[in-house]
């Protein structure tokens, strides 16, 4: 009997800490910083879906949206459970952008916003996707000024 109560307590512990349980079987995390009233938020979110379904890549969409103090929270919840909560740090609050986060090792491999188009974005994110799975990528050279380097961070704690 105490065998199975031992159980019945673990199980329950994993299933309330979903932290504990989850596991990653995807590439790269897609953070989705936004905000409804950003218009580059708005831009982003109309390409980033559709990015996504072009790249091919084995990726999975985590939205940070701090529209309101509940999805605030649902966006700290979702950091949690993948274990990207620096990532959710650094940049919660600033709209507009989605950092490429190598799933398995954490690290930030690069940054899109609004000023992709889908099929540009969809590039770059296979670009980020291969790197994360230590494959090589092909790139043609390209005189464009946008930039997949990500933002300063928003949030600097300065030890005070």
């Amino acid at each position: 009997m105490k065998k199975l109560t031992a159980l019945v307590s673990a199980f329950a512990l994993t299933s309330a800490f979903g932290a504990t349980a989850f596991a990653s079987n995807v590439d790269v995390y897609v953070v989705n910083f936004r905000n409804a009233q950003d218009v580059k938020s708005q831009q982003l979110d109309g390409q980033l879906s559709s990015a996504l379904a072009i790249s091919g890549v084995n990726a999975e969409e985590v939205v940070i949206d701090t529209s309101t103090a509940a999805k605030w929270e649902k966006g700290a919840h979702e950091a949690f459970d993948r274990d990207i909560v620096p990532v959710f740090n650094k940049w919660v609050g600033l709209p507009g952008f989605a950092a490429i986060v190598d799933a398995k090792s954490k690290r930030v491999i690069g940054c899109v916003n609004s000023t992709f188009d889908s099929n540009e974005m969809a590039r770059e994110i296979r670009k980020m996707a291969s790197r994360a799975q230590g494959s090589a990528y092909l790139s043609n050279a390209s005189t464009s000024s946008k930039t997949t380097r990500c933002p300063a961070a928003h949030n600097v704690d300065h030890g005070g």
